[in-house]
Parts: structure tokens; sequence; C-alpha cells
């Protein structure tokens, strides 16, 4: 019993991730807009103008909240295709609601200038339920698990707040038409919808190790 809850958990966290992987590549064929992922970003957040858009030159798109500066892939800010101006605005989300004081921003911004590297937090999950097996492992285990399960909740409030402050500004996106602006809702429900996911993984992990450590039998 305590190996199949393992199990569960491991897959549906990293199912997610991989669902997550097809999310973008599935996407990047479709193209949503003749502008590109910078002028787009930026005409969500126009009213926030101490909020920039800068290039990264790295592959990955992420919000800054110590410099309040969003960082866009090249790909995202040249991009006009559903994935990259998708993760843009979601980008764009989490800076506005950093900026309306979101709690959970201001306490990791402490510790991360990236929000994605929390990421880590599930793979660590799913490492702890493969390695442990006794009372003495789960014991570290369960604090390494639920130390990840806070996070990853915080991850998702925050990206449930972005998301609904992006479906709900969409509107003010010109360069996309109605079409366009219905996938881009999909696409973000979906990355939401995934990390959803990753928390119940971290949930069910949290339960197999109370059962090995109080030797639970059934």
């Amino acid at each position: 019993m305590i190996e199949i809850l393992k199990y569960i958990s491991n897959g549906l966290i990293i199912i997610s991730f991989i669902c997550y992987l097809l999310n973008i590549l599935i996407n990047k064929s479709k193209k949503i807009s003749d502008d590109d992922g910078f002028n787009i970003t930026k005409d969500i957040i126009q009213e926030y103008d101490m909020i920039n858009i800068i290039e990264n030159t790295g592959v990955i798109s992420y919000y800054n909240p110590r410099r309040g500066v969003i960082k866009l892939s090249s790909k995202s800010y040249y991009g006009s295709d559903l994935s990259h101006i998708g993760i843009g605005l979601m980008e764009a989300g989490v800076s506005v609601i950093d900026k309306k004081g979101n709690k959970f921003i201001n306490i990791f911004k402490n510790i991360v200038s990236n929000l994605k590297i929390l990421y880590i937090f599930p793979i660590i999950t799913v490492i702890v339920n493969f390695i442990t097996y006794t009372k003495g492992d789960a014991k570290v285990g369960l604090i390494l698990v639920i130390i990840s399960t806070l996070v990853i909740y915080m991850i998702n409030s925050i990206l449930i707040n972005a998301n609904d402050w992006v479906c709900n500004n969409i509107k003010k996106v010109k360069s996309v038409d109605n079409d366009g602006k219905d996938k881009i809702i999909s696409y973000l429900n979906n990355i939401v919808s995934l990390n959803k996911i990753i928390f119940l993984g971290e949930l069910i992990s949290i339960i197999a190790m109370v059962a090995i450590f109080i030797d639970f039998k059934l």
C-alpha cells in the first residue's frame, strides 16, 4: 500500500512536468498574433510603468521580484506563438500581483530572484519517495516533503492569482483576436491545473511518509 502511494505521488509529479513540456512544444507552432511577445506583454501591463521587460539571454522566461523586471527569453521576447506569448503573459500576471503586495512573493523574494528555481522541491519529493523505506528515513523525508508541499502551495496560490489577473485583463491585448485570447486563457489554465496535480502528488507523499513513520500496515 505504501509503495503504491509513493508510485502514485511520483507519477503525478513526473507526468505533470512532462505534460508541461509537451504543452509548450505542441503550442510552439500555433501563431496567434502578428505582434511579438514583448509588445503583447507590454500591452497587458501598460498601467504598471514600474515593471520593466527585458530580453533574457537564457532559455527561460521569468519575473525577478527583487528588481521588478520581467526577463523574457529571446523566443518569448520576439515570438508570436501561443506557448511563448502565454509564458510572457503569465510572468506579467506574477509581476502585477507582486506590485499589489502578494504575501508569498514577498517571502520568496528574500530567498530567490527567480521563482521557477523553487520547482526543484517537487523533484526533491520524488527522490525522497524513491529512497525512503525505514522509520528513520521517513522522519527526515516527512520534514522535506512538508516543506516542499508548503512551497508548492504558495507557488500555486501565486499562479492562480496571476492567471486570474491575466484572464480578467486579456482584453487590453489588442494585437490578438478573440480566438487567440481564448487559446491563451486555455493555455494558462492548463499550467495552473498541472501545478495543482503536482500539489496533489506532494500531499500523497506526505501520507506515504506518515504511513512509513508509524509503520502502518494494511
